[in-house]
């Protein structure tokens, strides 16, 4: 007997929710009790499934009709953050409150998955507690920590809605956010001071970095310090391939100066390029790849043991951008960098930045020839340069 759809999807997404849970054990002991409430969340709803129906129909609950007017209006005008999802935590809406607490604008996020915004650690219980609410399992308040915030938990309060034409009912995620005032916007015309200063250090970086690939000698030595000025003053990690997408080879790593994991940055400098997809699509299309919000667990790949990277370097958030050749369609490797923790999303400002410096570093790149796989691995140690 054929499985019907809507069981498939389920036992689908919860064997998803299944591989986050598990990927999350390399996570902190700290953030293991958070961990373990979902998955006895999950326990519970696989059980429920062998014993009872194939899908518990979700109970009834007061329709909210989320295309009409007024609704909307009430919606965006509510003076605290919700955020309206499915029950993969997949934005449908979010108000202004919403938007002002998470950093992203609201035609960003819709369609993107709220608990990519979360915590690594955070992510898989939010999303099962999601699916629960969903399924009709009971509205609850689940701690969560953004991204961008790096003080205490905010409260998510997830409360079931019943939305006409929709097979399953939509997850209204209601946050109740740190007490810390938030500055005031600027007057309008006026700069925000914060980007006017963003500006110049940024200025500033792109000089160091130029005159860097100007004095060197080596041109991989080269190319690989500049990498490093640039991890300096704009992210946690640096990664640099080097050699057209077919053949590239990393030949830096640059990490922080007192790394959580003494092993990660090893495991970034044995991995081959080609096994990271970031880099690989970057490469691929010639252009730069920004993921504001990481989510994917596999967007770096994987460590020899198959942990995916981007769990073993809390990645926050990742820039990913194509050394292009002046021809304008010859790619010559790419430059990875990595902000993990509690870090800040790349701003468009700054994704401009590396990819000004990254044409810059393409032109050294072309002038003297690249490495390819038939170079020898370099031996890259705590973000000093390896010889290609």
């Amino acid at each position: 007997m054929s499985r019907p759809p809507e069981r498939a999807d389920g036992r689908a997404g919860l064997a998803a929710r299944l591989r986050e849970l598990r990927a999350a054990r390399d996570h902190p002991p700290a953030e293991y009790p958070v961990l373990l409430d979902a998955a006895l969340t999950e326990l519970e709803h696989a059980l429920e499934a062998l014993d009872g129906p194939p899908e518990r129909p979700a109970p009834p609950r007061t329709p909210v009709a989320g295309t009409a007017p007024p609704y909307k209006a009430v919606f965006d005008a509510l003076p605290w953050p919700v955020v309206l999802t499915d029950a993969q935590t997949v934005v449908r809406r979010l108000n202004p409150a919403a938007a002002e607490l998470t950093g992203l604008p609201q035609g960003y996020a819709a369609g993107r998955p709220f608990a990519a915004l979360l915590r690594p650690a955070d992510r898989a219980a939010l999303r099962a507690h999601t699916a629960a609410v969903a399924r009709g399992e009971g509205d609850r308040t689940v701690p969560v920590h953004l991204q961008r915030l790096p003080g205490g938990p905010l409260y998510a309060t997830l409360t079931g809605l019943g939305t006409p034409g929709e097979r399953s009912p939509d997850v209204l995620l209601t946050l109740t956010p740190a007490s810390a005032p938030r500055p005031a916007a600027p007057p309008a015309g006026r700069a925000d001071p914060a980007t006017v200063v963003r500006r110049a250090e940024l200025t500033d970086l792109l000089d160091r970095a130029d005159r860097a690939l100007l004095a060197g000698d080596d041109p991989v030595v080269t190319l690989a310090g500049a990498a490093g000025l640039l991890r300096d003053g704009l992210a946690d990690w640096a990664l640099l391939d080097l050699g057209p997408p077919a053949q590239p080879v990393r030949v830096a790593v640059h990490g922080p100066p007192e790394p959580d994991d003494t092993g990660l940055e090893k495991a970034f400098l044995r991995q081959d390029p080609r096994d990271c997809p970031a880099a690989a699509e970057a490469m691929a299309r010639g252009a730069a790849v920004v993921e504001q919000a990481a989510d994917d667990l596999a967007r770096l790949g994987a460590d020899e043991d198959g942990t995916p990277l981007m769990v073993r370097a809390d990645v926050a958030a990742l820039l990913s951008v194509a050394l292009v050749a002046p021809d304008g369609t010859t790619a010559l490797g790419a430059l990875t960098l990595l902000r993990t923790g509690p870090g800040e999303p790349f701003s468009l400002l700054e994704a401009r930045g590396a990819e000004i410096a990254a044409g810059h570093m393409a032109v050294v790149a072309a002038r003297n020839g690249v490495p390819g796989r038939g170079c020898p691995r370099p031996e890259v140690a705590h973000g000093d340069v390896g010889e290609g």
